[in-house]
């Protein structure tokens, strides 16, 4: 049995789902109403990839505030369950994440899984209600005070 096989047996036994990988060797799962999540295996069979589009970003301010929230995410958001990019072919925002195949068991690919989607939820939620992510961030233009300097 091949890891990526191994790795939707486990899932398919912690979720009751039958799971099987499809002609692009990739499996896609729809979460909820309108999330999907796709996994597959690296070329090497080392990694798991997990990828959900999130929305797409037309050119202009907005997908700038987005892009920009998206970057601070992924330095600041511990534990990280995935990092969020940039698909410049379709212009959508992406939630990615790539697990080490080996020895990955079916209870931490759900929990994990789960918090990947209230991530990517979280993000699709904002996006589609104007704003550039979850957190939005402050932008102040006042520069802090220095120390001993009085204004």
């Amino acid at each position: 049995m091949t890891p990526f096989l191994e790795i939707l047996y486990e899932l398919s036994h912690e979720t009751g789902l039958k799971l099987y990988p499809d002609e692009h060797a990739a499996c896609k799962l729809l979460v909820g109403d309108d999330m999907q999540i796709q996994l597959e295996m690296d070329p090497s069979g080392e990694k798991l990839f997990i990828v959900s589009l999130l929305a797409e970003l037309p050119l202009g301010r907005f997908r700038e505030n987005v892009l920009k929230h998206a970057l601070v995410a992924n330095s600041t958001e511990p534990p990280s369950y995935g990092y969020l990019c940039y698909v410049h072919q379709i212009n959508h925002l992406a939630l990615y994440a790539a697990l080490t195949a080996e020895g990955l068991k079916g209870p931490f690919l759900v929990e994990y899984l789960a918090s990947f989607y209230d991530k990517a939820k979280k993000w699709k939620q904002a996006i589609h209600a104007g704003q550039p992510g979850p957190n939005v961030l402050s932008s102040t233009k006042e520069s802090p005070p220095r120390p001993g300097i009085k204004p």
